[in-house]
């Protein structure tokens, strides 16, 4: 692939999250960057007054403190282990102002129209990073067109206070189906309909959050090697362990197919529909009037319904012959870039379970490495061979970030760092983990990590992913991992 020079004209589409990440490591590359933001105001979703936020008032993240943050930039301290999202918000500006991309956005600019080689509105400019963001586009289940009460999607949620003392349906159990079910529930009464039922976690327990026990390296590199039933059923057995069967608790018992059914979370939904607080009904078979009906015969009177039904792929603005070459479902190589497509990235335009902010990074560092000439660059052979097949409809953290790190060349490189094995193979997934070693590593990286790790509890180790990492390939660091498995012990 052809490199880009010092000095080339980068457009970054979008100051959220992705794109502040996808400008600073093109801005460090010697790239003379525009970042290109329809609002007032930069941080995607997280700038919370902007009409394209459906973050509402007093959210809190589903991601940890440490994993909602960039390598390079650790949260403060003072933030909560599950931040608010105006403590995010405020994070992101502070990132923005540290590597100079604040300077480089042009506010109240929307981008109608990107074509190849490379125009943004006629403008021209060497290379183009897309990163609007997956959560423009809300879609409305159909069906509702008979109900006379209030519909709304999730996007527009403003908080419990406007529901309060009405009768209440949450329609969808994804993540943002249980909290705003959980967060109407602390005002009013709630129904909780769905049509597939999940499992789900807490998003703290004991003090360790979700994203540091769920998301291992060791858990991607399991997924990978185990027939997909198998890891299934030993992902089912240890949620059953910790947080239990959602039926015991009065909600609608998910399928004995743990990757088929999926898996939710929210701190309080399960105690609520144990307490009544919450009643839980399958999907909607007719709505008319007040009146709810659903496919098991049931019937509610409804004052007001949030769909939490997802969001449609939404980039307006790539030109025809773009859509072309990526087809419908936007296909590109870890969902990043096209071998067709020269100097043209895509950051963040994926569904996903567990944290976004690492990856958004790790897809920017590619990219930029990539054009630059630094690391691995795009494998020809391996992209091709990504975009053959149609991309899963959701990610998951782990397994993702370990084929990016490996795709970017930044993955730590464990058999060096023999103090860090257990944690980096073991351990929750932190960023600084991908400033350890490769292009851009950082000597106080390692340092940054261990305090990182020492700043939150972690959930004890199970024993079959230690076992497991013989047959991993990793055996010879069973004895630093595990010094119990050590020779002669």
């Amino acid at each position: 692939m052809e490199r880009l020079d010092a000095g080339a004209r980068v457009a970054v589409i979008g100051a959220g999250p992705g794109g502040l990440v996808a400008a600073k490591e093109a801005i460090e590359a010697g790239f003379e960057v525009t970042v290109f933001e329809a609002s007032d105001d930069l941080g995607g979703q997280w700038n919370t007054a902007a009409a394209h936020s459906g973050i509402w008032p007093g959210m809190r993240t589903n991601t940890s403190r440490a994993m909602t943050a960039f390598s390079d930039f650790p949260p403060p301290p003072t933030h909560e282990l599950h931040p608010f999202a105006e403590q995010v918000h405020d994070y992101l500006r502070s990132y923005a102002d540290a590597f100079g991309v604040a300077e480089r956005i042009r506010f109240h600019t929307r981008v109608d129209d990107v074509r190849p080689a490379w125009l943004v509105d006629g403008e021209p400019f060497n290379a183009v990073i897309v990163a609007t963001g997956r959560f423009r586009r809300p879609v409305l289940p159909a069906g509702l067109s008979g109900f006379t009460g209030e519909v709304l999607h999730a996007f527009d949620y403003p908080g419990a206070d406007h529901f309060r003392g009405r009768r209440v349906l949450v329609y969808g159990n994804g993540v943002s189906g249980h909290e705003i079910a959980s967060d109407l529930a602390t005002v009013t009464d709630v129904v909780s309909a769905y049509r597939k039922p999940r499992y789900i976690l807490q998003k703290n327990v004991d003090g360790v959050s979700s994203d540091w026990q769920w998301y291992t390296h060791v858990g991607a590199l399991r997924r990978a090697a185990m027939p997909p039933a198998d890891y299934g059923e030993l992902l089912r057995e240890r949620v059953l362990r910790v947080a239990g069967n959602p039926a015991d608790f009065g909600a609608l018992e998910p399928g004995r197919d743990f990757l088929t059914a999926g898996h939710s979370l929210c701190q309080d939904y399960l105690e609520q529909v144990r307490a009544g607080a919450i009643v839980c009904r399958p999907v909607i078979v007719e709505a008319r009037g007040d009146q709810v009906t659903f496919a098991d015969g049931s019937h509610e009177r409804i004052d007001a319904i949030v769909c939490t039904t997802g969001y449609r792929l939404d980039i307006p603005f790539l030109s025809p012959d773009l859509w072309s070459v990526l087809g419908p479902d936007l296909r590109l190589h870890l969902r990043t870039m096209h071998p067709d497509l020269p100097f043209f990235g895509v950051v963040g335009e994926f569904n996903l379970q567990g944290p976004y902010f690492p990856l958004l990074e790790l897809q920017a560092r590619w990219i930029v490495n990539t054009w630059t000439g630094v690391g691995p660059g795009l494998d020809d052979v391996a992209a091709r061979a990504g975009i053959a097949s149609p991309p899963p409809v959701v990610d998951s953290h782990n397994v993702l970030a370990v084929a990016l790190a490996e795709a970017a060349g930044v993955a730590p490189d464990v058999r060096s760092r023999v103090d860090l094995a257990e944690p980096l193979l073991l351990g929750p997934m932190l960023p600084p983990r991908y400033r350890l070693d490769g292009p851009g590593a950082r000597a106080d990286a390692a340092t940054t990590f261990r305090h990182q790790l020492a700043a939150s509890p972690r959930a004890p180790v199970e024993p079959d992913d230690v076992a497991a990492l013989v047959e991993l390939g990793y055996g010879d660091l069973l004895p630093a991992v595990d010094p119990a498995d050590a020779p002669g012990s």
